[in-house]
């Protein structure tokens, strides 16, 4: 079975990308890693599957054809080229299905095409209201939370994000600093819980990750993807601060994976309360800022170990490959 990925953010590509190819389908990827062997972002390693060269020359047709892509982002996804669609099986889309799917809908239709949703809703429901008029769409939702949004298209499944459980050290704690990675914080304001990270970590040690990190306090900026593993496993906790309008973030997930204690913004104070999930799938999640403060200055006081194997085995529940891998099979077949 050929799978044809589009989505715009590397880190997915890089997780999809592997895992449909583990689980046995010829899958071919628009997006940093067109060339597997070498993504053109540098987030996450390179991949050792098929490199499709004749399909990757079909996509520069197409960005060469049609020009500066403006709004939709990449020609190669937005206008699909024929030759492409007919190799494909199956079409699945992550960002932007407005402009990649909706606009050559005539063209793909007849495929079997599966819009995987990833946070992108707007909670007032207008993309859902566009995306419920593709008769024939499947639907995979990646977390129950959307269920609430206005104008809900449906659900053909529900198929959370995945991970291999083994990519991922085991925490330790060594650091007494509060972490976080994310990308540009301060520079996105409430969408990314600044305030709430400034008033929940006053008084405390804090060295936050990512892009833009570095106007943070404590702030060390951008990480590469092995010293981003050890600083998830030295940091003695974490405060995940969401960032909106999306249920989870893969962040979220890879600082479960490793165990490391994590006090979560809560619903209310996210701002979203129907949509948002951190809250529920961390152990320690609270509306005051106060109240995180103490919370952190807990673990930043005694490393937590119950904690941490707590949050390895709910991440392996919910989102490992032992369980996200056989579900896809089921949906693809």
């Amino acid at each position: 079975m050929n799978v044809l990925l589009l989505t715009s953010h590397s880190i997915a590509e890089y997780d999809d990308l592997r895992m449909l190819t583990d689980l046995g389908y010829d899958t071919f990827s628009i997006g940093a890693y067109t060339d597997p062997s070498s993504p053109s972002d540098d987030k996450r390693p390179a991949l050792d599957v098929p490199y499709y060269a004749d399909l990757a020359a079909l996509c520069e047709t197409q960005r060469q054809t049609y020009g500066d892509p403006g709004p939709n982002i990449d020609w190669a996804k937005a206008r699909l080229h024929p030759d492409i669609i007919d190799w494909a099986d199956v079409i699945i889309c992550h960002h932007f299905p407005e402009r990649w799917l909706v606009p050559q809908w005539e063209q793909i239709r007849r495929k079997r095409v599966i819009w995987r949703t990833c946070g992108q809703s707007a909670p007032d429901g207008s993309l859902e209201a566009i995306m419920r008029h593709l008769h024939g769409l499947e639907i995979v939702r990646y977390s129950p939370k959307e269920r609430s949004l206005p104008m809900f298209a449906g659900e053909t499944a529900l198929i959370r994000f995945g991970k291999y459980p083994d990519d991922y050290p085991v925490w330790r704690g060594t650091d007494a600093v509060v972490g976080n990675v994310t990308q540009h914080m301060a520079q996105r304001g409430d969408a990314c819980g600044f305030r709430f990270w400034m008033e929940a970590t006053q008084g405390l040690a804090t060295r936050p990750a990512g892009p833009g990190s570095e106007v943070l306090r404590g702030g060390i900026g951008s990480l590469t993807y092995d010293a981003m593993l050890d600083y998830l496993r030295d940091v003695r906790t974490y405060l995940y601060t969401g960032t909106t309008p999306a249920s989870y973030t893969l962040g979220l997930m890879e600082a479960m994976f490793v165990g490391t204690p994590i006090v979560s913004i809560g619903a209310q104070s996210f701002g979203l309360p129907n949509l948002f999930e951190g809250a529920d799938i961390t152990f320690d999640a609270q509306d005051d800022p106060d109240e995180a403060r103490r919370s952190l200055a807990l673990y930043l006081e005694s490393p937590n170990d119950t904690v941490a194997g707590m949050q390895r085995y709910r991440a392996n529940a919910l989102f490992g490959m032992d369980t996200i891998g056989p579900q896809w099979t089921a949906l693809l077949g």
